[in-house]
């Protein structure tokens, strides 16, 4: 007797077919089917389907097994969660998501937004016989590594998820802001405030940047906003807290209450932050691939190149407007509540245009933001020289100022692949860095020596406007690319 061969298909038919089969001729039945073989296929079907569904329940435990080892590992390592079980823009995670880049961006670019206050308070204590352009090196290296850590932490986003990324910046973040309360010499305040505080900052602000962007679709632009919100409330939170320490107690103590302060929102940051989609894992790190593909995409260069420019100009104003307040005889505290003033306008600029580019389009809030701080920079701050013509103008860069900041992530999430965007958003961030380390030093070095300071203010001013209206009209080509010259569509 033949033995059936295994290498033909499972089933019970290949089995039994040379036992079942008789050796004599059998009569039909009326529908022409043998009714042995109408046995066995009907056999055939019920074992089949017994084994197939006894294949897919050890498949199904088989994968819950694996996904609760997984699960139970990333709770402590990762952050999974299933793609399709949680819709954008729906429930509760997407709002904690926020929560965590709003006390990310307070940590971030909230503790940069005060480069003026340490800018001013270093002219006038610790540093007073440098000039300000190099004192300005400072805030400069803070801005270039917090915008270039994101060539890195956006792909280690990607990769691994956001929590191996808001661990380590929370720590370092700590660490350099209390090194800088022990700081006395320029290359101390260098390394701790201007490098180590620096790399954590990065890490927490695109951690949660890249988490957001996969919670939500529609009110994205929103999310953006209400997270960027928080580095305005960090911007009008620190300078009251530090000029209330330090005109009652010390330089030093001042920055550990901020030190503290940071380290409660960052930690906050790394318990909310999580994403929604799964980390991919380890991959080759292939530069040209990931960092250099995106910009044969024109629009995508065009908007890069626009950052970059803005960026020569943005910050100008939130390191210098303080001590310019100081040159037009304002006292110290009035020049440190300036700063304030600013964030406060930046506050409400965040939230409104985020929730206006969901509406409006995110090209055209980008442009209109852009547009508007190169106006107000020049000539409206050029003209104020009262201590009320500065707190307006201070005000309404904030507003228009906060605008850009809220729409440069939301932009680039709007132009890039979702799974592209932690490492799209860290491109051009690399690249805008070198315009953010440009720019305070060449600010510094046009306000100059002390001969004639208000009229070498009048320079940064006209420097910092056109340097961001400049870059507002290389974003109306990008809108041109991408809607095929329609520059009045929504986008």
């Amino acid at each position: 007797m033949k033995i059936p061969s295994f290498n033909r298909r499972h089933s019970l038919s290949s089995i039994t077919a040379p036992l079942l089969s008789p050796t004599g001729a059998i009569d039909e039945d009326d529908d022409g089917t043998v009714p042995i073989v109408r046995a066995q296929t009907t056999a055939d079907g019920y074992y089949d389907s017994k084994l197939r569904r006894g294949f897919n329940d050890l498949t199904r435990f088989r994968s819950a097994a694996s996904a609760a080892t997984y699960n139970t590992l990333n709770s402590f390592f990762f952050e999974h969660i299933d793609e399709d079980a949680y819709l954008p823009d729906v429930g509760l995670r997407p709002w904690l998501a926020a929560l965590g880049g709003f006390c990310a961006q307070f940590c971030s670019f909230g503790y940069m937004n005060v480069i003026g206050l340490f800018q001013t308070y270093y002219e006038t204590h610790q540093l007073v016989d440098l000039s300000p352009s190099t004192i300005s090196w400072i805030g400069s290296i803070q801005t270039f590594i917090l915008a270039f850590g994101g060539l890195f932490c956006g792909r280690i986003c990607d990769m691994y998820g956001p929590r191996w990324l808001t661990v380590p910046g929370c720590l370092l973040l700590t660490l350099g802001v209390c090194m800088t309360a022990l700081c006395t010499e320029y290359y101390q305040f260098v390394l701790a405030q201007g490098v180590c505080s620096a790399i954590g900052a990065s890490a927490l602000f695109y951690a949660t940047t890249s988490a957001i962007t996969g919670w939500f679709s529609k009110r994205r632009g929103l999310a953006f906003g209400v997270a960027a919100s928080g580095a305005s409330f960090g911007g009008i939170t620190l300078p009251f807290l530090f000029d209330a320490v330090s005109s009652r107690a010390s330089f030093g103590m001042a920055v550990y209450c901020v030190a503290i302060l940071l380290f409660i929102f960052s930690f906050t940051a790394v318990i909310v932050t999580t994403s929604r989609l799964a980390p991919s894992g380890r991959q080759p790190y292939r530069f040209v691939h990931f960092y250099l593909r995106p910009y044969f995409d024109p629009v995508f260069a065009l908007v890069t190149l626009s950052l970059t420019i803005v960026y020569l100009g943005l910050f100008v104003p939130f390191a210098f407007v303080a001590s310019h307040a100081l040159a037009n005889g304002l006292s110290l505290a009035s020049a440190f509540h300036l700063i304030a003033y600013l964030n406060a306008g930046s506050l409400a600029g965040r939230l409104f245009s985020g929730m206006l580019s969901d509406k409006a389009g995110n090209f055209n809030i980008y442009i209109l933001v852009c547009f508007m701080s190169g106006i107000v920079a020049f000539p409206f701050w050029y003209l104020s020289t009262t201590e009320v013509g500065i707190i307006v103008v201070a005000a309404a860069y904030g507003f228009a100022s906060g605008g850009v900041l809220a729409m440069y992530p939301a932009l680039i999430a709007h132009i890039s692949p979702v799974r592209e965007i932690g490492t799209r958003v860290g491109a051009v961030s690399a690249a805008i860095a070198f315009g953010a380390l440009a720019s305070l030093p060449i600010a510094g070095a046009i306000v100059g020596g002390e001969e004639d300071p208000v009229g070498n203010y009048n320079g940064m001013q006209i420097y910092a406007g056109v340097a961001m209206m400049a870059g507002s009209v290389i974003a109306v080509i990008a809108k041109g690319k991408a809607t095929g010259g329609k520059l009045l569509a929504r986008e």
